[in-house]
Parts: structure tokens; sequence; C-alpha cells
């Protein structure tokens, strides 16, 4: 039996990006090993027993690295444990979720000769990234690059920068995860339910944001856009998803008084239901590697309000479908915010758009792409 280990920094990215690399890899019979840091808050238990529900012969393997590229020591220390882990598994294939898995993941892997795939969801070297950081993370893809088996890249940006300027042969670019568009165009509630389950009033503009709370998702933005328009008090906000940035937005809620109108729901199961309830969708992310979460919310039929760059570029269209934030984004939130708020022709005729364009990330053939590639990297 083959034996596969997949490596991310954090559980949550394992649980958001690998269901159809699993369902691939259980055709062919492997062994599937999923090391990551499960301690901290960045999914919860429920996610994780939903998770073993639909992947039950899966083994864990908790190791406390961190997705901060700053964290040298902790990282560190995380990887110490990873070369004997390895060791021990003798994987004949690792597959490196994110940049810091791919940093400390390909390096076990030259030290242990074990063949990768790496697919960067947050490659840290895009037009717009921290020069530091940028700097930092293009030595660390060169000094791997020939570690590297299979790239996949979830953006064009992504795929361009990997045959350009590392020079790999195997580069697939393939969004984070396949798209189900019958999934989110046809919610198995109403709009009403879900406003008054949430004790949201049914005249509400709901504006809705689904992720990883993380700073760079830029939450805050929104909230303090809200700020700016405190004469439409039919605005309500409401944020799905757990992680570090849990507790500042909470404290931020209180502080700009948004207790009433701010909803933080945590990790939800019914994403299509709320995005089904949400009239706009708001992505102010300073990067995303792809962003399902927008496709997703295109699919529901809604308009975006986000930022055009790295993997939002692919199909965050000014005017058609999105807003596209840029220089001051507070007050660009807001402006975005105030005209459609007022203007439900606009919203339907971006959400119409956003229906057509997302078909084009379906998840049809995902599936099996993905066991090629694994069973070709498999035979060798």
């Amino acid at each position: 039996m083959k034996r596969v280990v997949f490596l991310a920094a954090a559980a949550a990215t394992l649980v958001q990006f690998t269901k159809y690399d699993l369902t691939a890899l259980q055709t062919l019979g492997c062994e599937i090993h999923m090391v990551c840091n499960m301690q901290e808050g960045n999914i919860s238990q429920a996610a994780l027993q939903e998770y073993n529900q639909m992947f039950p012969q899966l083994h864990w393997h908790d190791l406390p690295f961190s997705d901060s590229a700053g964290a040298v020591r902790r990282n560190h220390a995380a990887y110490e444990k990873l070369v004997p882990l390895l060791k021990e598994l003798q994987p004949d294939l690792l597959h490196c979720r994110g940049t810091i898995a791919g940093w400390y993941g390909r390096r076990a892997a030259q030290e242990l000769q074990i063949p990768v795939f790496y697919t960067a969801h947050d490659f840290r070297i895009f037009h717009g990234c921290l020069l530091a950081e940028r700097l930092w993370f293009s030595a660390v893809e060169r000094k791997y690059r020939k570690q590297t088996s299979r790239f996949f890249a979830v953006c064009p940006e992504d795929a361009a920068y990997a045959r350009k300027h590392l020079n790999l042969e195997q580069v697939t670019e393939l969004p984070d995860v396949g798209l189900d568009c019958d999934k989110y165009a046809t919610p198995a509630r109403t709009r009403e339910d879900i406003l008054r389950e949430l004790h949201i009033p049914q005249e509400a503009t709901v504006l809705l944001s689904v992720g990883t709370l993380r700073m760079q998702k830029r939450l805050r933005v929104v909230m303090q856009a809200m700020t700016r328009l405190r004469t439409q008090e039919q605005l309500h906000y409401v944020i799905c998803g757990e992680g570090p940035d849990m507790v500042f937005l909470q404290k931020l809620t209180e502080k700009l008084h948004l207790e009433e109108r701010v909803h933080l729901l945590g990790y939800r199961t019914d994403i299509p239901d709320l995005l089904g309830a949400a009239d706009i969708f708001c992505m102010p992310s300073r990067r995303e590697g792809c962003g399902m979460a927008a496709l997703e919310a295109m699919a529901a039929g809604l308009p975006l309000i986000t930022v055009r760059n790295h993997g939002t570029k692919v199909y965050a269209e000014k005017g058609e479908s999105a807003f596209c934030l840029k220089g001051d984004l507070v007050t660009g939130c807001a402006d975005a915010i105030a005209q459609l708020a007022e203007n439900k022709l606009l919203r339907r005729q971006m959400g119409a758009h956003n229906r057509a364009a997302a078909t084009s990330f379906s998840d049809k053939d995902r599936m099996m792409q993905l066991r090629a590639y694994y069973q070709e990297a498999l035979a060798e």
C-alpha cells in the first residue's frame, strides 16, 4: 500500500483544500497521513469531526507549525519533530500545502529523498506582497525548486512565476478546490429562515464574509466602512469562520458600537444557505491564492467587494463582477456598499454575471485530474 503525507501549517488548510485529493487517493488504495498544527484556533473540533466522518481512514499528527514566516524558532522546533516523523512513516509522496509547509517540508524531503507535490495556496512572491516576505520566499523557492516533483498553482500569476523564474517543468494550474456550482445556486433554506435565526430584520441589506479570521483578510475594513454609513441602519454584516483574529474582531465590534449589526458566527456548515441569504460578499484581503470563498459567492449570484490582486485577478472584473478597492480601502468600501445597498438592479445584474462566470471553475473533472497526477507519481 502506497503512503502519502499531507503537510500544512494549520489544520484549516488541510480541511478546506484536500477533499478532492483524498477522494482521488482513496480510489488508489493509499494510506493517508495529515501533519499540521491541530492545537490553535484555526479550526473548530466540529469541522475536524465532520472531515473525519467523510474520510475516517485518515491518520492525524500534531506538529506546532505557525503560518507566520517570523515564527522561525517555533517552526524550526516543529521541523525537528517533522524529520523523525517522516523517517518513521517513510512516505512514497509528500504533498506540502502552503508556503511554510513548502519551506520546511521540502527541506526535510531533500534530506530524506522523498518526492514532493507542492501547492502554494499563499505564494508570497506576487506583486503587492510585503517586500521582506517576497525577497525571503523568492530565495526559499529557488533553493528547493529541484525538490518539487509537481507544482500546483492556484492562479495564473503563480504558474507564470514558477515556469519563468523557478524553471519548474511540472507546473499544473488548478484553483484551490473545484466548485460545485449547483450546491451554491440552490440553497436548502430560505433567506427568511436564515435571517430569522440570526435575528436580522427581513428588510436588512446583508453583507457576508467567509474564511479563516486572520489579519490579512482585513475584515476590519468592512466594519470601519459601516461606521461611515451611519444613516444606513439596515446594513448587517455576517462573518463566518474561526481563526486568530476572532477576539480582535469581537473587540473592534464593541469599539465601533456595531454589536447589533455585526454577527460573528464562527464555523458554519451551511455556507450555501448563508450565501443565499446575503446581498453582498466582501473580501478585502491583502492576498488570496485563489479566493474560493469569493467564487462560491459568485456561484450563489452575489456581487463582490474585493481587492484585485494575485488570485482575485482571475475573476474580479471591475464594474462587471466586483467593486475593486484600492488606495483608501475604507472609503472605497463604504462607497461600494452604499451603491450596492441602494441599487437592487445593479446587485442582480452583477450577481447574474457572476453566476455565469463561476461555471468555468466547475469541479466536474477535478478529482480525475488529481487521480492521474497521483497515480503517475506513485508509480515511479
